[in-house]
C-alpha cells in the first residue's frame, strides 16, 4: 500500500491541446488500480479494441484541482474528433507502471 501511495498524482503535458491562453493543456491522474483495470477489461471484450484508449482517458483524466475532465458522453467525440496518436500517448502514460524512484527524479 505504501508503494502505491508513494507514486502520487502523475501528469502529462499535451501540447496539441491548447488552453485558453495558448499553453499546452496538462492532464493529471492517480495511478491506475486493479479495480479500474477490471472495469476497462470488462468494457472491452477484445483488448485490441482501441476504444479502450478513450475509456482510459475518460476514467483517469483530472484537472489541476482533481476534478474529472471528461464525462462518459465525451467518448464519441474522443473517438471521432481527436488525433488517435495523442489519445494513445496519453492513455499509455496513464496505465504505465511507474516506480517511486522515477517519481523522485521528476
Amino acid at each position: 500500500r505504501s508503494h502505491f501511495e508513494s507514486i502520487g498524482v502523475q501528469s502529462i503535458e499535451v501540447p496539441e491541446w491548447k488552453d485558453e491562453f495558448g499553453k499546452p493543456s496538462i492532464l493529471y491522474w492517480n495511478p491506475i488500480n486493479l479495480s479500474e483495470k477490471n472495469i476497462l477489461f470488462k468494457k472491452s471484450a477484445n483488448l485490441s479494441d482501441v476504444s479502450i484508449l478513450a475509456d482510459i482517458i475518460i476514467m483517469k483524466s483530472l484537472d489541476q484541482d482533481g476534478k474529472k475532465v471528461f464525462k462518459p458522453e465525451d467518448k464519441i467525440t474522443l473517438m471521432h474528433k481527436v488525433d488517435s496518436d495523442v489519445l494513445s500517448r496519453i492513455s499509455t502514460a496513464m496505465v504505465q507502471a511507474i516506480t517511486p524512484e522515477e517519481v523522485k527524479k521528476n
